[in-house]
């Protein structure tokens, strides 16, 4: 509830100059400081800010951050954060946060924009509790160093990883190439179906990826739809190499023996040699997930579509994927057969090298322009974290936050949990705001194959 008292406001360097003596009340005046604090503002954006704000006829924190966000001195992700009275991070060194792109067990994932070059990244912060934990914090950094040995236009490249110190403690981050992009499993929510030629062209680009990344030593270990980002132009950028590995004797496997994180990976899309030992595999794993991969851009269906993760991982080591053809009949035999081959049970029988799926799905792969509004991925995004965030929250005991927001307190916040769960928000949530921002866009009225996939 706003103080009914008024003060005038006068912070400290002028900034803001009420010529008219305007009288404002206590939370418009916090707002304000927050917003000088923030350092979001230049000084010179600063007075002109001040000049914007000084024509409204009676200001309150709401109408000051709507009036800044309409003229452009403020994201609405800034403006959020101010009116809830959490400025810190808002810059990072010199770097400065404009909206939420992303969230994972990792961290909070930000479009960030440098100060001095008007550079835009994507900046992973870990979560503040993350840092105390040693094992992982080990594994945040190890995925930044896996990610800057890495250089190819098939992968997102990874800067630097950096460490900023406030008065709160020490913000760990990581800058990285912005890749404004559909994840393929987003990409086959919002189109039902892709033609098996890009579905073809989606996964040799992928398999060009790791194909490079295994000639230095690194084995994905987490290949799946959510970490495939398709472009605009149709060009596939693999990303989160955070579970590579080297070798055994490397940093990474001696952390995880530490903490016993032995079996890593995604239940509808590890091979089985990883379920039973994340640590004693090769690249041919990598393979196995991206044949489910290429199943899941054909079908609209994870290969093991069931209900809890057991059952899932008990499919991937004793049971037969359904045929592809019995899912899509325009699928051609050899297509089909390459999957199957790529998902074989033990690695021997697998095709052996990316090189070889680069060269069986090249004949058939045509690149196609993906048509989508990233606005509307974000939205969505923020939506499904939203959900995540307040099914923690009811699982823990609290009560369900109907407003839980993706914001989180500071960039070090916690992130919020992945559970297992259908995906239907998702799917409804892309629909509904490619439908709200793009009006003119005619969809199919063909059935839907998508069947739900779970995590």
């Amino acid at each position: 509830m706003a103080l009914s008292h008024r003060t005038e406001y006068q912070p400290a360097g002028g900034f803001f100059n009420w010529a008219s003596g305007m009288a404002v009340s206590r939370p418009t005046h916090d707002f304000l400081v927050q917003l000088q604090r923030s350092r979001l503002l230049a000084v010179d954006d600063l007075k002109d800010a001040a000049i914007t704000i000084s024509q409204l006829a009676d200001p309150t924190p709401e109408s000051i951050a709507a009036v800044l966000v309409e003229d452009g001195f403020l994201t609405r992700f800034q403006a959020q954060r101010l009116l809830d009275g959490n400025p810190r991070g808002l810059v990072i060194d010199g770097y400065k946060l404009l909206e939420v792109l992303g969230a994972g067990g990792m961290g909070w994932v930000y479009i960030a924009e440098e100060i001095e070059t008007k550079w835009r990244v994507a900046l992973k912060v870990l979560p503040d509790e993350c840092r105390r934990d040693s094992g992982t914090l080990a594994r945040f950094q190890l995925e930044a160093q896996a990610g800057m040995r890495l250089n190819h236009p098939n992968i997102v490249r990874t800067h630097a990883l950096r460490r900023s110190e406030d008065i709160y403690g020490t913000i760990h981050y990581v800058v990285m190439e912005l890749v404004r992009g559909i994840n393929l499993f987003e990409l086959l929510v919002l189109k039902r179906r892709i033609d098996w030629h890009q579905a073809c062209d989606i996964v040799m680009q992928a398999a060009t990826a790791l194909e490079y990344a295994h000639g230095q030593g690194l084995i994905h270990r987490d290949i799946k739809p959510e970490n495939l980002l398709i472009t605009a132009d149709g060009t596939v950028k693999i990303l989160d190499f955070g579970l590579a590995m080297v070798d055994e004797n490397d940093e990474e496997f001696s952390m995880a023996m530490i903490f016993g994180q032995n079996r890593l990976g995604t239940a509808d899309y590890i091979s089985p040699e990883q379920y039973v030992d994340s640590y004693k595999i090769d690249h041919r794993a990598d393979l196995y997930s991206l044949g489910c991969t290429l199943y899941f851009a054909l079908t609209g269906k994870v290969p093991f579509p069931y209900d809890t993760t057991a059952k899932k991982l008990r499919a991937h080591l004793k049971k037969q994927a359904r045929p592809v053809q019995e899912l899509r009949t325009d699928i051609p035999p050899r297509l089909a057969a390459i999957v199957t081959k790529m998902m074989a049970k033990h690695p021997k029988n697998r095709i052996q090298t990316a090189g070889e799926v680069i060269r069986y799905l090249q004949p058939m792969a045509e690149r196609q322009a993906v048509s989508f509004s990233f606005r509307s991925v974000l939205s969505a995004r923020v939506n499904l974290a939203k959900k995540r965030f307040a099914m923690k929250q009811e699982k823990s005991g609290g009560k369900p936050n109907s407003t839980a927001k993706l914001i989180p307190e500071s960039p070090g916040g916690t992130p919020p949990s992945l559970p297992e769960s259908p995906r239907q928000s998702t799917i409804e949530t892309i629909v509904r705001e490619e439908t709200r921002l793009d009006q003119s866009r005619q969809r199919p009225a063909s059935d839907n194959p998508l069947g739900g996939p779970t995590k």
